[in-house]
């Protein structure tokens, strides 16, 4: 974010940045990219844009990418708790991610399913932003704009009152994590996605805290998934992620799943730090 602009349009907020790549080609002369939110008029664009990204997915990423059309588009705008917003080069839609607003359990539990923690206990916590469809074209990755797009979309939501941001992340795939854990998001549950069986990491970011990172904890690859479950189950946190290695480190609370996603700095740790292979 750091060589991202940020102004306002007619009091609508808008992003603006560089690409680096185009065609996975390092650009010499960096193309200007804006993010804005998006509507209804962009909505056959977004089911362009939907279909592209479909057409190019691996086996096994169905789960997290679904095939929508213009009128799909047009639909989600009807819903004042949904808010899409873009990447633009020039006039061209290059990404779209949403944010939908949820201010009860059931709301919540539509975007994270079988979420062990009910994060409306909290008296103080009345309005989360669950983060989803994540989605660049295929020309312009490697400008990490996933990343950049969460990054915008956290600075959206606390303008809209929220407290805390959500999403899932495919948790088979590597590349999935770096975006959020370098939004200082943490992986606090797993669990399988009934809508389509997709193994899932339950992924959270604390507006209200600063993130306080000590050292400890233990490092695990991040498929070691029956490993992983067990140190959730038990109250880690999965608190950073290493792209080069693949290791995520986990660290241990002695608080319960709600203490921890509305009190995000108290972590104790209770070793010097470990790794398992």
């Amino acid at each position: 974010m750091d060589n991202l602009e940020k102004f306002y349009v007619n009091g609508q907020v808008v992003w603006r940045g560089r690409l680096d790549k185009v065609g996975g080609v390092i650009q010499k002369e960096k193309p200007r990219f804006v993010i804005r939110p998006l509507n209804k008029n962009d909505a056959e664009d977004m089911g362009k844009l939907s279909e592209t990204i479909y057409n190019h997915l691996a086996t096994g990423e169905e789960c997290f990418i679904h095939k929508h059309n213009q009128e799909y588009y047009n639909n989600v705008f009807e819903n004042d708790a949904i808010h899409y917003i873009g990447v633009f080069l020039s006039s061209k839609l290059i990404g779209m991610s949403y944010i939908r607003l949820c201010n009860s359990k059931e709301t919540l539990a539509e975007e994270l399913p079988n979420s062990p923690a009910n994060f409306f206990d909290d008296k103080n916590f009345v309005l989360a932003a669950a983060l989803g469809a994540d989605s660049v074209h295929p020309d312009y990755r490697g400008n990490h704009l996933n990343q950049i797009m969460i990054a915008c979309r956290l600075e959206y939501a606390k303008e809209l009152g929220c407290s805390g941001a959500f999403s899932i992340i495919d948790r088979s795939n590597r590349w999935n994590m770096p975006p959020y854990f370098n939004n200082d998001f943490h992986m606090f549950a797993t669990a399988i996605d009934p809508s389509d069986g997709g193994k899932i990491a339950l992924m959270h970011h604390n507006m209200k805290k600063n993130k306080k990172e000590i050292s400890g904890g233990i490092e695990i690859p991040f498929n070691r998934f029956e490993l992983i479950d067990k140190l959730l189950d038990k109250g880690y946190i999965g608190q950073r992620f290493d792209k080069d290695t693949g290791f995520i480190k986990f660290v241990p609370t002695k608080r319960s799943v709600n203490e921890i996603v509305n009190n995000q700095t108290a972590v104790i740790f209770v070793n010097k730090g470990a790794r398992c292979v």
